[in-house]
């Protein structure tokens, strides 16, 4: 894909994409199926860049996004990283068709507004599996929705106003419109949007213009810092960070770890202030946090500050929010003022300086735009993990690589471990679901009581490395669980328990019989677990020792499972999701997994992969 953004066309890098990706010719491919990797090429190669917490790490788990089958309930694409639901639905068209029908079809686009309600009744509509298995995962209450409806045919007068409108309402839903962002997308909107993700990666070192405002006795900004370091603060108008964000777009945000997050109902209040009330905007607002390759203050105007590779690092929502206003009042945000923070670093990038730069990243975005699994991604137990991981022997001519910062690359050929689904997979596996505990930010909690510290801590201190047995243990758990999630999978698309919506138990489930086995027959555990960190028993057939007794095990695991819903929902003030969330409920799977070994003490060597006595 090498024309230049501003020449880029996204049907032709669409087609150069399938064609690279599938080996085979665009043109063979129905429209349905190329509308399905529309889909998936826009996910990946338009958001995912600006966006890389947005989402999943392997090319498997993007995989798993696309929905295919005729159930598919007008989505194309579905992910869920963090609390943000990503659903695209993708019309692609050409040749007769398009012809015949340049514009958009306004039903179609009128059946994708109310596509989550129907996601939120998965229960009683004809729906795809794989979707299915998402749409029980949404929490309702506090997940975010970025909604996309992309078609190549070309809109109408009325389908352009109707950019505006919001979602169908669901009514016992009524804050959904503020988690909510729905974009309707043409093929000259799609062209912007590729354009703009392909100018991110534009080496040239562009020089920017930072006007700063005038105060009255004083320099318009004060510089700070040491012989190091230079920071220069002060104070700009939301008019001048439109036209900035104008002249940039995306590219503007480079350094950022996500981008801007949509029209939701922050943004929407820091637009509305802008608008509505300028002269306060100043107070309510946390300013703006950039960094730059070289900072020189321009001899001709004491005002201005020139810039090189200038980047937000953090304000894309105030930016982004300002330029919205702008179109609205440009005499509002003229009066709007904005606190500016630009500190300098090094171009070059040498270890110690990109420790500054991501440091200097994290520190200033502490709000909920970013995952809370972020923060853990530079210490040094998870840089540990890497190296451990890369060491290990390949599968299938793959190497293992432990991703434990997000990006929006793939690598295609290396089998890929997410930081949080390994994160959250051992806590699940050894503790429970992090919802039983209050969810994902108890797991990254890395404070002496933290579910992290738990993990990767010693004393209440987090560890600078694993001990050998520890990482033994670790991958072990990832390899079995990893192994056990097709089988789980398998399962849950018989479609007939609600015990099994949720992976997560079903870790806990599977940890919970191996320990039970373990315990019962006097053997070593954990030795048996490490004795599964070397892959290469991942390469046995289905019949093979190993897997076999991790199939009786997640046997085992789904009968507990299921025992224990059924014995709970027979409670007259059981709530199907508040099961996955109860610490109860753990106690319960436990029991049942007791009772199950009763019946199986007699065939306790088949449940065994190391008999060593435990020590």
């Amino acid at each position: 894909m090498s024309s230049e953004p501003k020449n880029a066309w996204f049907r032709d890098h669409l087609r150069e994409w399938v064609e690279t990706t599938l080996k085979e010719p665009f043109n063979e491919l129905t429209d349905v199926q190329r509308s399905k990797l529309m889909a998936r090429f826009f996910a990946e190669k338009v958001l995912g860049p600006r966006n890389p917490t947005l989402l999943p790490f392997a090319d498997e788990d993007l995989d798993a996004c696309v929905v295919g089958g005729k159930d598919d309930c007008g989505v194309d694409f579905i992910s869920r990283e963090g609390e943000v639901i990503l659903i695209i639905q993708a019309k692609f068209s050409g040749g007769k068709k398009l012809t015949k029908r340049p514009h958009e079809e306004a039903a179609d686009f009128e059946y994708f507004r109310s596509v989550l309600s129907r996601l939120k009744n998965f229960r009683t509509l004809q729906m795809s599996q794989p979707l299915r298995e998402l749409a029980a995962e949404i929490d309702w209450d506090t997940d975010k929705f970025q909604l996309y409806y992309i078609t190549l045919r070309q809109l109408t007068s009325n389908q352009q106003t109707s950019l505006m409108v919001e979602i169908e309402p669901i009514p016992d839903l009524p804050d959904l419109p503020d988690r909510t962002e729905l974009y309707l997308l043409d093929e000259n909107k799609l062209n912007v949007e590729l354009r703009d993700t392909l100018s991110i990666d534009r080496s040239e070192a562009k020089t920017s213009r930072l006007l700063f405002t005038d105060n009255k006795g004083s320099r318009p900004w004060i510089r700070l810092g040491t012989e190091e370091r230079t920071c220069y603060v002060g104070r700009i108008s939301g008019a001048q960070l439109a036209v900035l964000f104008q002249e940039n777009q995306s590219r503007l945000f480079s350094l950022n770890i996500r981008n801007y997050i949509g029209d939701n109902a922050t943004n929407k209040a820091i637009r509305q202030t802008a608008v509505d009330a300028a002269d306060d905007f100043f107070f309510y607002n946390n300013g703006i946090s950039a960094l730059a390759t070289r900072i020189t203050p321009d001899q001709h105007d004491e005002r201005v500050l020139l810039c090189e590779r200038l980047s937000i690092i953090n304000g894309a929502q105030t930016i982004r929010s300002l330029h919205k206003a702008h179109v609205i009042s440009k005499s509002a945000t003229h009066e709007v003022q904005v606190l500016m923070r630009v500190t300098e670093f090094d171009a070059k990038k040498t270890a110690a300086e990109q420790q500054f730069l991501d440091n200097v990243t994290k520190y200033n975005n502490t709000q909920n735009a970013i995952k809370v699994s972020d923060f853990r991604s530079n210490d040094k137990v998870q840089f540990d993990l890497r190296k451990r991981f890369d060491a290990l022997p390949s599968v299938g001519g793959k190497k293992f690589l432990y991703k434990n910062k997000r990006s929006g690359e793939r690598e295609s050929d290396r089998i890929v471990i997410g930081m949080e689904d390994f994160v959250k997979t051992l806590y699940a596996f050894r503790f429970g679901p992090d919802d039983v505990y209050g969810g994902t930010g108890h797991v990254f909690d890395a404070t002496q009581n933290g579910g992290y510290t738990k993990l990767f801590g010693e004393g209440g201190e987090i560890l600078p490395c694993l001990s050998g047995d520890c990482f033994s243990l670790y991958a072990g758990i990832w390899f079995a669980c990893n192994q056990a999630k097709d089988i789980w999978r398998a399962k849950l698309r018989e479609g007939k328990e609600p015990a099994l919506e949720r992976r997560w138990m079903f870790f806990y489930a599977l940890g919970e019989s191996i320990r039970v086995a373990y315990q019962h027959l006097g053997l070593d555990r954990d030795a048996a677990l490490r004795s599964l960190s070397n892959p290469k028993w991942l390469k046995e057939p289905g019949t093979g020792s190993t897997k076999k007794v991790l199939l009786r095990h997640c046997k085992v695991a789904i009968k507990g499972l299921v025992d224990a819903y059924r014995e709970s929902s027979k409670d007259p003030v059981f709530t199907h999701r508040n099961w996955f969330r109860s610490q109860a409920t753990l106690t319960s799977i436990t029991e049942q997994i007791r009772s199950s070994w009763t019946l199986l003490a007699d065939h306790g060597e088949d449940y065994v992969w190391n008999a060593k006595p435990e020590v």
